[in-house]
């Protein structure tokens, strides 16, 4: 049983996830849950739409609960290599975090090493996972098969809205 009063939620999706309104009230529905549950830590990524989506959200939630909730957004890449802009404009929003796990290796794999770190770490994991298939798949299934809470925002939407 996972203590929630000291559990991490992150977000997985495929990058093409319909930006809709319907997937995104869904996504800041669950995201309510969790913190009336007491989970206060939440890490964003930035490789696609349900990245972008979960980062909208997490952005209202980070204003909303300042003093409850931790939001961090964790790094593929090193971002003491981002630019200037990219980096600060960050730095204003979130706390930034690169794992060590992703820095080994060729940059070709860093998302994949990226996303390994967040389904061994996090205990809950809000997805938006219609295909088989992909790194979003691959890395729900690694939390999973670890013991992670996972959430398929994609099971609670009527399809036909999409």
């Amino acid at each position: 049983m996972v203590d929630v009063f000291l559990s991490i939620c992150a977000f997985f999706g495929h990058r093409d996830t319909p930006a809709t309104e319907a997937v995104e009230s869904k996504v800041e529905e669950t995201v309510e849950s969790l913190i009336a549950q007491g989970v206060n830590e939440f890490w964003v990524c930035n490789e696609g739409n349900f990245d972008w989506i979960s980062r909208m959200v997490m952005s209202r939630m980070k204003e909303k609960y300042k003093h409850f909730i931790y939001v961090c957004y964790v790094s593929a890449y090193n971002p003491s290599k981002f630019s200037k802009p990219r980096r600060e404009w960050l730095e204003e929003r979130y706390e930034l975090d690169y794992p060590y796990e992703a820095a080994d290796g060729h940059p070709k794999f860093a998302i994949e090493r990226r996303n390994k770190y967040i389904a061994d770490n996090a205990d809950y994991i809000i997805c938006f996972i219609l295909e088989k298939s992909g790194g979003a798949y691959k890395a729900v299934k690694r939390a999973e098969k670890n013991g992670k809470t996972i959430i398929n925002i994609a099971d609670m939407i009527d399809r036909r809205y999409l």
